[in-house]
């Protein structure tokens, strides 16, 4: 049987806790929230909702297992698909594509007492500019 995502839940991002390179940058949110559901047929559903540095609503899903393969990502004109494939227990290696070509990568990991969940993904923009983040979230209760 396949464990338990421990990312399952609702996490929000924690600014104080967060770093983001070359600023602004179109993750560097004002607020954010992630939620990771276990879907019935193995697949995790992944959802993002934000607040841009101007203001402007954001979203995005994933919806995919974490076996390497790539899946549909939605809402974010840099990619439009992502793997995930898990190396340990809490870590999960990110790959980004765009039109068949790798515009991004990174990790995501659960900190050893599910309490913080921390994205770090580094891609480069269109006009050529490396850009990226270490992006802090706080696991909430409930």
């Amino acid at each position: 049987m396949e464990s338990i995502d421990p990312a399952i839940g609702e996490w929000k991002l924690n600014l104080a806790k967060s770093k983001f390179i070359n600023e602004p940058t179109p993750f560097s949110y004002k607020s954010a929230t992630r939620t990771y559901t276990q879907n019935p047929d193995g697949t995790i559903t992944g959802t993002v909702h934000a607040v841009l540095p101007d203001g402007s609503p954001f979203s995005e899903q994933l919806i995919s297992k974490q076996d390497g393969e790539y899946y549909s990502h939605t809402g974010n004109s840099m990619m439009d698909t992502m793997s995930q494939e898990r190396v340990n227990a809490n870590t999960l290696v990110l790959t980004a594509k765009k039109a068949d070509k790798v515009v991004g990568a990174g990790t995501r990991t659960v900190s050893s007492d599910g309490k913080v969940l921390t994205m770090t993904f580094i891609y480069v923009d269109a006009e050529g500019i490396m850009r990226g983040h270490v992006a802090a979230y706080d696991k909430q209760e409930g």
